[in-house]
């Protein structure tokens, strides 16, 4: 038994350091990625500065950004993850929305950014749209996938950086007009890699 013991603890052991080693760099760095706090009844929109840092751990920019309960706001449509997404393409104003979060990073190190994108032809939209990526001093542009109907479609984007700072910026804008477009985001994720 005490031979068994001696074998089995060492294993047991390795097995969890494995699992504690592998989980601390799969730890989303971002704050609220599926924007759940702290919720709208249907849509929110974020366009005035005391709206500014409405949904914890972002902070909106332009001319701020739409928050939806998906379900409430469009029909036959959820989010990629829970209720809540953002549009960044706020219809209140016509010069672009946007979106963004400062987290901590090693200097030198490799990232990963996840992200859902969505679009919808509800209220007459073109069912496409762009998002633009700003992080570490780049920045990139993607296509939503496009709808043909109303309810909402979602795609998985990933894009991969190095930090140049101790201090991240990660914001997502679109300046669209929101008359005809929309530009959702959720399920955002930073991994380090």
């Amino acid at each position: 038994m005490n031979v068994l013991n001696k074998i089995i603890a060492p294993l047991a052991l390795s097995a969890a350091l494995i699992g504690v080693g592998s989980n601390a760099y799969a730890a989303n760095l971002l704050i609220n990625g599926s924007f759940e706090q702290p919720g709208c009844s249907s849509s929110c929109v974020l366009d005035t500065p005391a709206k500014t840092n409405f949904i914890p751990g972002w902070t909106t920019f332009l001319s701020g950004a739409e928050y939806f309960n998906m379900p409430a706001s469009i029909p036959s449509s959820v989010a990629a993850d829970g209720v809540a997404i953002v549009d960044l393409a706020n219809y209140a104003y016509l010069n672009g929305g946007g979106i963004q979060q400062n987290f901590e990073t090693v200097i030198g190190a490799k990232y990963r950014l996840t992200f859902s994108a969505g679009n919808s032809k509800y209220g007459g939209r073109s069912g496409d749209g762009i998002i633009q990526v700003k992080v570490a001093g780049q920045t990139t542009s993607f296509n939503t996938p496009t709808a043909s109907g109303v309810a909402t479609v979602w795609n998985t984007i990933t894009y991969d950086f190095t930090a140049t700072t101790a201090h991240t910026t990660l914001s997502f804008s679109n300046e669209q007009n929101p008359n005809y477009n929309f530009a959702f985001i959720d399920k955002v994720v930073v991994e380090r890699l």
